[in-house]
């Protein structure tokens, strides 16, 4: 294994090829990712693991500015999460598994990982090839990229085809899974219709596909239960609470339209004893 000196050196040198601009960021921000940062940044420099060692700068250059939906509250402040918050746990999730892979084949998976949305959320010019050509990550780390992005337009044959694809490539299939399990953990502060659209598509496409994973690739069979049960549950948890809040929400709807109804009949009884008054008073008057 090369030296620590070599390592830096090595990084070094890759992040001054770089430019600045792309590698810059909002440092008043970097207290709510500092934490999953300066782990994964360990993590790849104690394993020499140059392309995640590489990634890390970079997603969190390229996704400066863009903010998750969730936020956070500090000394009775409301702040934004950025939203490099979410390759940071993605990839942190994967390392803390432990997964069974060569070296090699972990810096692809955590590079991968920290870049996995790039392709859909960045503006390159090129479609994303950037990654390899200019930003000096590992061909495969785009490939893997490539392969769990999608455009928002697929169609039903497309997507499933997407999926399969997925399935196919071991790290891929695992940098989407990772995806999803991080993403169900904030299915809180989606809308009741989508909450049920990401249920129904995670048991159409992710447990099929774990399942495949499961069987074809024994080696990390361990990992992809996990990731199964963590995905289970959470979707099972939200479907359920969504499900008590449309069944709360319909109530309420009757509630409301028998009041209103309730409201219109007394209107006109109002009404119809005002209209009555008036005429017993014009009877008096004459």
């Amino acid at each position: 294994m090369e030296t620590y000196r070599e390592f830096f050196d090595k990084l070094q040198h890759l992040l001054n090829d770089i430019d600045p601009e792309v590698l810059s960021y909002d440092q008043n921000e970097f207290w709510m990712i500092e934490s999953d940062y300066e782990f994964i940044e360990y993590y790849a420099a104690k394993n020499r693991l140059i392309n995640t060692a590489v990634a890390l700068p970079l997603a969190r250059g390229l996704h400066n500015g863009a903010h998750r939906k969730a936020t956070i509250v500090r000394d009775d402040v409301s702040y934004r999460l950025p939203y490099i918050i979410h390759p940071l746990e993605v990839c942190r999730f994967l390392i803390e598994l432990s997964i069974p892979l060569l070296p090699e084949e972990q810096d692809i998976l955590f590079a991968s990982a920290l870049c996995h949305d790039m392709i859909e959320d960045v503006e390159f010019a090129n479609g994303g090839t950037e990654l390899k050509d200019i930003y000096h990550l590992d061909p495969r780390v785009y490939e893997t990229v490539k392969a769990v992005s999608k455009r928002r337009d697929f169609t039903e044959e497309e997507e499933q085809e997407h999926f399969h694809n997925i399935a196919m490539n071991k790290l891929a299939m695992l940098v989407k899974v990772a995806d999803r399990g991080n993403n169900v953990e904030d299915l809180y502060n989606r809308s009741s219709w989508k909450v049920h659209e990401y249920v129904g598509e995670t048991r159409q496409y992710f447990f099929p596909m774990l399942s495949y994973a499961a069987e074809h690739y024994k080696d990390i069979r361990p990992a992809v239960s996990i990731l199964r049960d963590k995905i289970y549950s959470l979707t099972s948890a939200a479907e359920f609470l969504v499900n008590r809040y449309d069944q709360h929400e319909a109530k309420l709807k009757d509630i409301i339209a028998e009041l209103r109804k309730e409201n219109e009949e007394l209107r006109k009884a109002w009404n119809e004893r005002w209209h009555e008054a008036l005429a017993a008073e014009q009877e008096v008057r004459q």
